[in-house]
């Protein structure tokens, strides 16, 4: 989540005041980009299903619908940052939201995944070739756009991540974030639990990977 504000950051500058558009903000990396763009002092807005929105606002974000219909109208223009890791229409409606010195921050796409297969051409599922033409469409041909890949970064800036990590801890051990842990699973069921991110079937908070190939009794708690 810092790593992806930091991409929308303009001369190292806090966002205090700035308008921000969090796209599927009830996930666990979108708690923390509210988290810590609230910290900051920006005007922080988010999409997600309705049962999320009362958690989110007691946070201090003002929601919104998941469908683009729902809020492009109130938001269209206004946004200094948009991050979405959602995609749900090739990031159009993200980047519109932007206003003309805006920068959108694309970190997934995970409806591209979760909304069953596409079959086009004769092929029984192009899921894949979409998110590569959504991720080209991001890097090369959308405006104020920047597209963040969490390994491509980590390997190209090991050290910065070592850093913003070093500072996290530091704001952590200070109580100016509470990061959540919603549940801790051993090896067995990683695709279990990623399924149920990817649906938001999960409670609030990080799901940890525990290296024990079976549950126990740490893992309970």
């Amino acid at each position: 989540a810092r790593e992806a504000l930091d991409r929308a950051r303009k001369l190292n500058t806090p966002f205090t005041s700035a308008n921000i558009l969090i796209i599927g903000g009830n996930g666990p990396s979108g708690l923390a980009t509210i988290e810590l763009a609230l910290l900051e002092g920006a005007n922080v807005f988010t999409t997600a299903d309705e049962r999320h929105h009362e958690y989110l606002t007691n946070m201090g974000a003002k929601c919104f619908p998941i469908d683009p219909n729902m809020w492009l109208p109130t938001l269209q223009g206004k946004m200094d940052v948009v991050l979405d890791s959602v995609c749900l229409d090739g990031y159009d409606s993200s980047s519109l939201a932007l206003n003309s010195a805006g920068t959108l921050v694309c970190t997934g796409m995970s409806a591209v995944y979760t909304q069953g297969q596409i079959r086009a051409y004769g092929m029984r599922d192009v899921r894949d070739y979409k998110a590569m033409y959504c991720k080209m469409r991001a890097k090369y041909m959308l405006n104020n756009t920047v597209y963040y890949d969490r390994t491509e970064r980590f390997n190209v800036a090991p050290n910065e991540y070592a850093q913003h990590f070093r500072y996290l801890c530091h704001l952590a051990a200070k109580g100016s974030i509470k990061p959540l842990v919603c549940s801790r699973s051993p090896l067995n069921l990683v695709a279990s639990m990623q399924k149920a991110i990817e649906h938001g079937d999960t409670t609030y908070g990080v799901c940890v990977c525990t290296p024990w190939t079976m549950e126990t009794d740490s893992t309970r708690k």
